[in-house]
């Protein structure tokens, strides 16, 4: 049993082969400066390629490492929903295996969680992204921004650092990943944002959005239809979930 780290940074992998050690590699030294002990769940959603293979190797190489597979293609909300329920940090984090975003803004990112803030969440610069994908998500997270009234400018953003308790039980995750930061904030959990780098993807291919395909391809497009129905779902909830949040805080 290695020592209860203060954080714990999950990192959904799916065919990552190219960029997971260097992943693992810049994240254990943006910590190491600090006084934050930090452990990596490397969360394998049924890679094809020699991703597990080189996760289990770096777990043998790294304190920091512990693997998590799940056998098959289940998905980024699954994947993160998993390591959620298996972290022993009293701090979870949301980091992807691209290295798209920088591990130094993470750690920055963590340091911020004080004060009465429930959570942080990234900002994003945009600079990786083609013209078409930060189109379309500028346009999502501008909707998303007037419709629930959110300061946040970037509700979509990957990377993420949230206390132990809001996130337990996974319920975070109940109308999809997309959805997550709208939902805190119908919850009540006090939140600020933090900008952060965002760089081209080096290695691998984008399992989302394909630029040069209408609305980012076909798969992007079912993905748009399934949260838009998902929001439609958390916009007939939101009574619900307002008071649930109120009762759980008069119980604690």
């Amino acid at each position: 049993m290695r020592a209860k780290p203060d954080v714990s940074v999950i990192v959904p992998c799916y065919n990552e082969q190219d960029s997971i050690e260097n992943c693992v590699n810049q994240i254990d030294s943006a910590f190491r400066p600090t006084q934050t002990l930090h452990e990596i769940l490397l969360v394998n959603d049924g890679s094809t390629d020699e991703t597990l293979k080189r996760a289990h190797s770096l777990y043998e190489s790294h304190q920091s490492v512990r693997i998590i597979d799940l056998g098959r293609n289940c998905g980024k909300a699954v994947a993160l929903k998993e390591g959620v329920r298996r972290a022993r940090g009293d701090l979870v984090a949301f980091f992807d295996a691209d290295l798209q975003y920088t591990p130094g803004d993470l750690v920055r990112m963590v340091s911020r969680l004080n004060n009465g803030i429930d959570f942080v969440n990234g900002s994003r610069d945009y600079n990786g992204y083609g013209a078409s994908r930060t189109a379309v998500s500028r346009l999502y997270n501008r909707f998303v921004r007037s419709l629930f009234r959110m300061s946040l400018r970037d509700s979509n953003c990957g990377i993420k650092v949230l206390k132990r308790e809001i996130v337990d039980g996974g319920s975070i995750f109940d109308y999809g990943l997309p959805l997550v930061v709208p939902l805190l904030k119908v919850r009540g959990f006090e939140s600020t944002e933090f900008p952060v780098t965002l760089h081209e993807r080096k290695n691998g291919v984008s399992k989302y959005f394909q630029d040069g395909h209408f609305l980012g391809g076909s798969k992007n497009i079912r993905d748009i239809t399934y949260h838009s129905i998902m929001l439609l779902n958390l916009i007939a909830h939101v009574p619900l979930e307002s008071m649930r949040q109120g009762t759980n805080r008069q119980q604690a």
